[in-house]
């Protein structure tokens, strides 16, 4: 809300480090989905919480794209954030309980003040730790895959809105709206995720095609989208990457969670997270210099050496024994 209302640089600065330091709310929920589902159904599971936030992605940008049309539109926009911030408090807080911890009251309370101790003096070095204690011999493969397709979007969405606007001459309403069409791709290849695994990829146990034909598909709609004439086939283009880009996430996600034991997935997760947020902190800076050095449009092609890069990394994806729980 204070995000509207100021206009101090650095104060914007200060509120979006803030931002960015709290904003795990889908982390979070993909680890509780990981403790709760069994991992038979984690694949569905996760492409209907991916449907759910490609959902947002629907209606958000195209309300965007209104409000900042009007004077001081930008603030009206950062206060319907709030606002939505404030039901999602609301809903957390009636609906999302903790499961039963063992042992007594007074050992649990001494557990969990001493982890939010913890917490508050190394989280400045979280991101770090996760990193250096991750055994990359079993998970290397599958977060360079994920940094891959991450800078890669990252890249090409970084300097989006100035792309469609100077090659189509489009307005800030049309481009809000061309974001809705793609939240509207993510959500419903999301919502088939499920159906995908069991026609298509039933005995892909190692994730390797999976991986293979979405990195392809995703190099071949970058090639449509450098080359696009209109913008007409340019949204064409934006169907086949969207649907893949969601798939691959899901794809992803199901790697980790098969590989390690339950005991490790908060952190995995939490280290896979780590991994989108170095390629979000990477991705504008190549994009600014393909931007500077040739032209708005050279971040596709960059987006598209990174998928090819992607291709060759899912040929190497090796085989894998799901982890067995033991059972008392």
């Amino acid at each position: 809300m204070f995000l509207g209302s100021i206009k101090s640089l650095w104060m914007v600065l200060i509120i979006r480090a803030g931002l960015g330091t709290f904003k795990h709310i889908q982390v979070l929920a993909r680890t509780i989905l990981s403790d709760r589902v069994l991992p038979e159904e984690q694949s569905k599971i996760s492409g209907r919480l991916t449907a759910l936030s490609s959902a947002g992605f629907i209606v958000g940008p195209a309300i965007g794209g209104h409000l900042t049309e009007f004077e001081d539109g930008f603030s009206y926009l950062c206060y319907c954030t709030a606002l939505l911030f404030a039901v999602n408090i609301g809903i957390t807080y009636l609906f999302l309980c903790d499961p039963p911890k063992a042992g007594s009251p007074d050992e649990t309370k001494a557990s969990l003040d001493k982890k939010q101790y913890l917490s508050l003096r190394q989280q400045m070095l979280s991101v770090v730790r996760h990193l250096v204690n991750v055994d990359w011999t079993i998970y290397g493969d599958i977060f360079a895959l994920k940094f891959l397709m991450a800078v890669s979007l990252a890249t090409f969405t970084s300097n989006y809105f100035a792309n469609v606007q100077e090659t189509y001459n489009i307005s800030p309403r049309w481009a809000g709206y061309t974001i809705s069409f793609q939240g509207l791709i993510g959500s419903s290849a999301g919502l088939l995720a499920g159906w995908v695994d069991q026609k298509l990829y039933k005995n892909d146990l190692s994730f390797k095609q999976r991986n293979l034909h979405g990195f392809i598909i995703m190099t071949i709609s970058y090639v449509g989208l450098f080359t696009a004439p209109t913008l007409h086939f340019f949204m064409l283009s934006i169907v086949p990457l969207r649907a893949a880009s969601s798939l691959l996430r899901i794809v992803e996600m199901d790697m980790v969670l098969r590989r390690c034991p339950p005991t490790q997935r908060g952190s995995l997760v939490g280290t896979s997270n780590s991994i989108s947020n170095i390629a979000r902190l990477v991705a504008p800076v190549l994009a600014g210099f393909m931007g500077d050095m040739y032209g708005t449009r050279s971040a596709i092609l960059l987006s598209t050496v990174l998928t090819v890069l992607g291709i060759i990394v899912s040929l190497m994806v090796r085989p894998y024994k799901p982890i067995q729980t033991k059972v008392d």
